[in-house]
């Protein structure tokens, strides 16, 4: 679980190569669970029966919360990317969220199982030199 954690911070930009089930689901599972906090205390605060509410408390949730989500902004982008990459699907997927229901859509296609990549290799035995030969001669 750490190991997929640092691999999420030490790839923060890699949009290249695979990353497995386990990695972005520990990742996803370690980001739920710092944000949660977070949405319990807003939530908790803006439907407050007393109708009192603390803004500057209110400010400083809010700004931990964006400060945190543009800090995981691109390395959880890179991860899922990896991911479909990994499935075995193309990186533009990753655009389901623009449609409805297409964040659910995109969750199971992060779940479905990697795919195995067959390496070609192509053996050149010998390199043959061509001669060019001019028309003028």
């Amino acid at each position: 679980m750490i190991q997929a954690y640092k691999n999420f911070f030490k790839g923060y930009a890699d949009f290249t190569g695979r990353s497995t089930r386990s990695d972005f689901w520990w990742v996803w599972l370690m980001n739920s669970i710092l944000f949660l906090p977070l949405y319990i205390f807003y939530f908790q605060m803006a439907w407050n029966d007393a109708g009192e509410t603390d803004p500057i408390l209110g400010v400083a949730i809010i700004s931990i919360y964006m400060i945190l989500g543009i800090v995981f902004f691109t390395p959880s982008l890179a991860v899922k990317v990896r991911r479909l990459r990994d499935a075995g699907l193309h990186w533009a997927l990753i655009f389901l969220y623009f449609v409805p229901m297409g964040g659910i859509a995109l969750l199971v296609l992060l779940a479905m199982p990697s795919k195995e990549v067959e390496i070609v290799t192509i053996n050149r035995s010998k390199e043959v030199e061509i001669e060019e030969v001019s028309p003028f001669e």
